[in-house]
């Protein structure tokens, strides 16, 4: 059979769609759309909870190192953009169409992209129905026929042993039952879900580099705890899938196998070592390739000194390792979304084919997804900015998503972004929450280390990750912890916490990091600032004499001022900064007891100026003061 040859119903002519209880009695609505909004974030639930297990099937060079999260993402950003809509008010064919709209444009990774492709066939299908009507299921069937075929048709490369045979299967079997049993749309699903599993179980047989690694395909699993999660409504009060080994689990155990039947190391170490190693049910072992490597190593410690046992074992766990360094023609994943109204689908392939592989594209209205592996992401970016207007851009660097898969240390992806600020000061750490930052790390006297920066940016359990520190020493340590991270991280390289609170201020979480990036970049100087510290030496800058004990005032990174009284470099400096700001902020260390003093002395003489004061608490200096 043809793995792509769609099932005969999806020959049959448009015709009107209706969801029944398909009895010869009057129809009666199956599923509203309060209902539907309610299932659809039931499986959303159990996805969500399933990811981290779908993430670590992940094979390369199949496509992309976080399928969980990619699937689960789209679905999310599609049910939250539903919030608004009055969904008692609304039919389904308008809600699919909103749903699978939405889905397209939060559509992640190649699994997230496929995902809302067949979502939006099915959309399609369905918006030609008579809304004077319920839906039957025998025009779901056709609906889920269609989905499956633009999923496939859309597809560069449609494959055996992922996604998309779950699809045909799940639009094969639905058109089966529904002829067969004409019952409710979720009962039939319910006697799908044992067809779906046993073709999951198929898939290292279809593909052969899943059989190679011994694991089903993400993707297909993926696909079916979504539909268990439609079908059975999170009837599970436990995980329906009992995750054992990650796949850095998987080959340390192989490694260790490895290590004890070629005698390296272990000395009194191996009575532990064969404990362990023996005391593994091998029914908990889902890679096919370990369960056998196990297998012949209880053989070989019920035959012992069996050369050829040895040999094998050997031999299996060194192909299981290189099965794990596979060759990455194209290192990044680039998502982002192009707006053109002169553009069509075949011309942009066209344009975009040469430049990698994994070329997907999603067309609605003048809106295009667009999904593609490439070497040279932001070379295509620039290009693709002469072809319309540029957003939602994310790339994700594949090399590093598989050096995570098989390390011990993989840090589980909960967001897709978040920002991470380095500060000094514990005041101007709650003013940074306040702004909305949720990632903070604070320090004292003693600038973080490279290995501090490390696990903050592995805490933010984010994919991509805005960073600046408050301070240009640390900058060396970070871009080295930045090398070691597992996300993709855009750097503001800022100097001092004033331009981190001018960070929040053009952050954006409507825009995708590269987007931010550059807002925040063009803007991190907006904010006009001066310090203030007490000299603990004397010394001498440009023309300014200061002694020890002085009190002086650094504008743009130069001493502009100095006196003996700190309240006369704070007005002078005012006198000599302000032009037509109204708004000056004081922030002050853990010494600023008298701020309030100055402020209301100042507040008399400039009558035309509103001060305020903060505690930001930090070392260096007395006071930041802002002008706005």
């Amino acid at each position: 059979m043809n793995l792509w040859a769609l099932p005969s119903t999806c020959t049959e002519p448009n015709v009107r769609i209706m969801l029944l209880n398909t009895n010869k009695e009057k129809a009666k609505p199956v599923i509203t759309t309060i209902r539907l909004n309610q299932i659809l974030h039931n499986a959303y639930d159990l996805l969500s909870r399933e990811k981290h297990y779908i993430n670590n099937l992940n094979v390369f060079p199949v496509p992309d190192g976080d399928t969980g999260l990619n699937m689960t993402l789209t679905l999310q950003g599609a049910l939250n953009s539903l919030k608004s809509y009055p969904l008692d008010s609304i039919d389904i064919q308008e809600y699919l169409e909103h749903f699978t709209e939405s889905m397209t444009l939060n559509s992640r990774g190649c699994s997230g992209v496929i995902l809302a492709l067949f979502c939006q066939g099915i959309s399609k299908s369905l918006k030609s129905t008579d809304k004077s009507e319920p839906i039957s299921n025998h025009h779901i069937s056709i609906a889920l026929c269609n989905g499956y075929e633009l999923a496939v048709r859309e597809t560069n490369d449609p494959r055996e042993g992922t996604m998309l045979t779950m699809m045909k299967v799940l639009a094969e079997r639905f058109d089966e039952y529904e002829k067969k049993e004409r019952k409710n749309v979720l009962i039939i699903a319910k006697r799908i879900i044992p067809d779906l599993e046993e073709t999951l179980k198929q898939t290292p047989e279809m593909l052969p580099v899943l059989k190679k690694a011994g694991v089903v395909d993400s993707g297909a699993m993926g696909f079916l705890v979504l539909i268990k999660g439609i079908a059975f409504e999170l009837e599970y009060s436990e995980s329906i899938i009992k995750p054992i080994f990650t796949i850095a689990n998987i080959l340390l155990i192989s490694k260790y196998v490895r290590s004890f039947v070629s005698g390296r190391k272990y000395g009194k170490q191996n009575h532990l070592v064969k404990t362990v190693l023996t005391g593994i049910p091998s029914k908990n072992i889902s890679n096919i390739n370990l369960s056998n490597i196990i297998n012949l190593f209880n053989n070989l410690l019920q035959k012992k000194d069996n050369g050829k046992l040895i040999e094998s074992i050997i031999q299996k766990s060194d192909e299981l390792s290189e099965t794990w360094n596979p060759n990455i023609k194209f290192r990044y994943c680039t998502e982002f979304i192009l707006e053109s109204v002169s553009l069509n689908k075949a011309e942009l392939r066209s344009n975009l084919s040469n430049w990698g592989d994994s070329l997907i594209i999603i067309h609605s209205n003048n809106i295009f997804k667009i999904h593609l592996h490439t070497n040279k992401p932001k070379a295509l970016l620039k290009f693709c900015e002469g072809l319309g207007k540029i957003s939602s851009t994310k790339i994700d660097d594949m090399k590093k998503q598989h050096r995570n898969l098989i390390s011990e240390d993989k840090a589980y992806y909960e967001k897709d972004m978040a920002v991470l600020l380095i500060v000094n000061g514990s005041g101007f750490a709650d003013i940074l929450r306040g702004l909305g930052v949720t990632d903070i790390l604070f320090y004292k006297k003693i600038k973080p280390s490279v290995s501090q920066i490390q696990n903050a940016l592995l805490k933010t359990r984010a994919k991509n990750i805005l960073v600046a520190a408050d301070d240009s020493d640390i900058l060396p340590a970070l871009k080295s912890a930045i090398t070691l991270s597992k996300s993709n991280i855009e750097l503001i390289e800022s100097y001092n916490v004033i331009q981190l609170i001018n960070i929040m201020y053009n952050y954006s979480e409507i825009q995708d990091i590269l987007q931010n990036a550059k807002m925040i970049r063009e803007n991190l100087d907006n904010i006009k600032f001066c310090k203030i510290a007490k000299a603990t030496r004397d010394f001498t800058e440009e023309n300014i004499t200061v002694k020890k004990g002085d009190f002086f005032s650094i504008y743009q990174n130069r001493i502009i001022l100095s006196n003996r009284q700190k309240e006369t470099v704070i007005e002078r400096s005012i006198l000599k900064l302000k032009d037509t700001e109204t708004l000056i902020t004081f922030y002050c260390d853990k010494n600023g007891n008298n701020t309030n003093k100055i402020v209301s002395k100042l507040q008399s003489k400039f009558d035309n100026i509103t001060f305020e004061s903060y505690y930001g608490g930090q070392n260096k200096y007395d006071y930041y003061i802002t002008f706005e």
